[in-house]
């Protein structure tokens, strides 16, 4: 990453995660600070429209406060569970050390945020040695219901003594939820009214002369508004302001009155950078094409025209009510210009490397053919961070149509719905990718011909011996130098070694993993690896499977790559060489590992999905869990593909049969846990407090089925409530997860494989 870019994107993350400073001059609310600090509640909301001064509230809190803080300004952008976890573990960083480690194991994993992550936070948060205060402001702009059940997990975790405070612009009543915030105080619009006094001080602070008849007239005019109060006080320095007018046409009347206080210049300066948060004066210049942004910036917020700078005046924020005036004006009365304005502002994030950004603007701007390339370009590393909602409200947003227009794009699209979205997703855009021409020129290392080839081979769909020969094409089409090359022969490796031929399967895996390595691609690395353990196994030679094992293991640490889909295959092969190496503690915590993250990988990517249950079943016929192992080829039978060229597979599956009949009949049964996908589905939001109707509505299933797999969970956990249930299951390692742990649990395997080999 280029120094300017880091440099930029560090000074994003601080400026969300710095609270603002506190003018001592203004109106102070240290008796109503007071009471909420000083009370039992350990969940404080704010809630008031905007303009009522939540965030002054918030940083006069923050300024008086003695505990250790965090901050965070959420907006539109954070709206995803991944996003918004990662940003409060930075917020939350400085008072438990538990939530800096876990900013990189925010992870691909299918609701791994929730099942996750979460959980680990709130725990972290729980045993936190010293009572903290963490702010959240404008907490309205989480609305997908992924983000707000991560968030709602983490505020389990607050202990007594400690308190995080959300300020929204209306009640945050999907946070109102179990123990924590049972006690909640709640701060409204009432409470941050302004009275006589207040506005006085206002006036006073705004250098206007008022008398207290008029100040009366707007206090009740106003309701007490903060912002428009000030907007009074700003106007009355160069006229008589006795009437405001109706309190519903105040904001606009005020707003409209100030502008016109402006020059044309600066009137049109603020309407067109409207669109931008933060305003950073070189993106300013950029997107109005001029090259005094900084002076102007300067300028207004000396003004207090409802403009506020970070400390260094590196970046500005315009108050959040006067934006959206400004947005309103710039759809009014310049309607054309406005997408040109978003496409510099496209330009400019995308030439800085903020893609997100740049990807936002061009869907704002209605450039879908735009976003769609930015999209290819940004697709890896979003799914990397584990932003999957995000990336799917892009496609949604875009829209197919659009997407089918530019191939690559769809290529990008077909492999995300693979590795992290529903069968339905995944054979919808597999369909569509196949549909597409052939004749698409080989555009960012993508070509379109091979990149079918590999999704065919990989979903299998028309048997082992059409993917083989599917696999065979794409290696002859992607040259040394492609970054599908290696991806290319892993898919042919696992092929060959799922199709009976093990010797070729074993020198294209070698090959795969050095191009891998050459390449810089970890996943790669992880599968080769396993199927490598695979073969090792077939030939007796535990050690050496052991030691491919490590590796891959070794590759997901070191990659960050946990949470991918080729990682229930690394954890469950580890599973199995563990406990047939008789360590049992290892092995259990990598078995609870793999069987919690085999939903991942389901009938859309056979190829993945048969040997990692396979991988499992004699995992659990090692722990005597007969009932899992009959549940996983229960699986297995729905997921296989056609039978033409699938012998080698059969036997495997039927090997893998044979074993469990055979442990039946010994007798020797351990009792089970063992989740199906589906109750592994719902364990996570037993967390959350919501209602099993809730649940049904975020799972798009029924009510009745939701309490079927409830009642399942309770069974299977021996657990009579929710708490029982997320209790054992945190304890089993099916809740709370985590990288460094799993990784630390099989370095036993490094040191015997290590004694083996010498």
């Amino acid at each position: 990453m280029a120094a300017a870019e880091r440099e930029l994107k560090e000074l994003i993350l601080e400026v969300k995660t710095t609270g603002p400073d506190f003018d001592p001059s203004f109106v102070r609310r240290e008796n109503l600070i007071g009471n909420v600090r000083s009370g039992p509640a350990r969940l404080v909301t704010v809630t008031a429209p905007a303009g009522y001064g939540k965030t002054s509230f918030l940083a006069e809190w923050l300024q008086l406060e003695d505990r250790a803080t965090g901050w965070l300004t959420l907006s539109d952008g954070d709206d995803d569970p991944a996003a918004l976890i990662r940003l409060l573990t930075y917020a939350c960083s400085s008072f438990t050390p538990v939530a800096a480690s876990l900013e990189e194991q925010v992870s691909t994993a299918d609701r791994g945020v929730l099942g996750r992550i979460a959980p680990v936070l709130a725990r972290a948060l729980s045993r936190c040695d010293q009572p903290f205060v963490l702010f959240l402001d404008d907490t309205h702009a989480l609305t997908s219901l992924d983000a707000i059940d991560a968030l709602n997990v983490v505020l389990t975790g607050v202990p007594a003594g400690s308190q995080v405070v959300l300020a929204s612009r209306h009640r945050p009543a999907a946070f109102a939820r179990g123990r924590v915030a049972s006690s909640a105080a709640h701060v409204t619009a009432e409470d941050l009214r302004i009275d006589l006094s207040g506005a006085a001080r206002i006036a006073e602070v705004a250098g206007a002369e008022v008398s207290p008849e008029t100040l009366t007239s707007w206090v009740e005019q106003s309701g007490g508004w903060a912002a428009g109060l000030h907007m009074c006080a700003l106007l009355s320095r160069s006229r008589p302001l006795d009437s405001i007018g109706g309190q519903d046409l105040l904001a606009d009347y005020l707003y409209r009155e100030c502008m016109r206080e402006l020059p044309d210049d600066i009137r049109r300066f603020l309407v067109s950078v409207s669109i931008l948060r933060p305003l950073v004066p070189a993106m300013c210049d950029a997107v109005l094409e001029r090259s005094d942004s900084a002076s102007i910036l300067r300028d207004l917020e000396a003004r207090q025209l409802f403009i506020t700078a970070d400390p260094q005046r590196r970046s500005y924020r315009l108050h959040p009510l006067f934006a959206e005036y400004l947005q309103a004006e710039l759809h009014l009365d310049a309607g054309p210009t406005v997408r040109g304005l978003h496409m510099r502002a496209a330009a400019w994030c995308h030439e800085q490397g903020l893609l997100p950004e740049a990807i936002n603007h061009a869907i704002a701007g209605g450039d879908f053919a735009t976003a769609s390339s930015l999209v290819a370009l940004a697709a890896l590393n979003t799914y990397t961070a584990g932003e999957t909602t995000t990336l799917g409200r892009w496609i949604s947003q875009i829209g197919d149509a659009n997407l089918l227009a530019n191939p690559f794009a769809v290529v990008v699209v077909t492999w995300y719905s693979l590795l992290s979205g529903t069968d339905a997703a995944a054979q919808k855009w597999a369909s569509l990718l196949g549909s597409m021409p052939d004749d698409a020129p080989r555009v960012d290392g993508i070509d379109l011909v091979s990149a079918k080839a590999m999704v065919r081979a990989i979903t299998m769909k028309h048997g082992m011996r059409a993917a083989l020969e599917d696999a065979e094409f794409a290696v002859r089409a992607e040259p040394v130098e492609s970054p599908w090359r290696d991806p290319a022969l892993q898919i042919l490796g696992s092929t060959l070694l799922h199709t009976g031929h093990d010797g070729r399967a074993r020198e294209v895996l070698m090959e795969a993993i050095h191009t891998a390595e050459a390449h810089g691609n970890p996943a790669t690395i992880v599968m080769c690896e396993v199927e490598l353990a695979q073969l090792a196994i077939d030939g007796g030679d535990w050690a050496a499977a052991d030691a491919h094992v490590q590796r891959a293991l070794d590759a997901i640490q070191t990659g960050n790559i946990d949470g991918y889909i080729m990682c229930a295959y690394a954890h469950a092969a580890a599973a199995y060489t563990a406990l047939h190496a008789g360590r049992r503690s290892a092995g259990e915590k990598f078995l609870s590992l793999a069987m919690s993250e085999r939903g991942r990988c389901m009938g859309a990517v056979p190829l993945i999905s048969i040997p990692t249950r396979l991988f499992l079943i004699h995992a659990n016929l090692q722990v005597g869990d007969i009932e899992a192992a009959r549940m996983l080829s229960r699986e297995i039978d729905e997921i296989l593909p056609p039978r033409d060229g699938r012998e080698a597979l059969d036997a495997r599956v039927a090997a893998a049969a044979r074993a469990v009949d055979e442990r039946e009949r010994l007798g020797r049964h351990a009792p089970s846990t063992a989740l199906t996908v589906a109750e592994q589905r719902v364990l996570p939001y037993l967390q959350t407090y919501l209602t099993q109707a809730e649940i049904a509505k975020r799972l798009y299933v029924s009510r009745n089925t939701v309490s079927s797999h409830v009642s399942a969970i309770f069974r299977k956990l021996d657990a009579s409530s929710r708490a029982e249930a997320v209790e054992t299951a945190s304890t089993l390692g099916l809740l709370g997860g985590l990288q460094t742990a799993s990784f630390e649990e099989h370095s036993s395997i490094r040191s015997v494989s290590s004694s083996v080999r010498r």
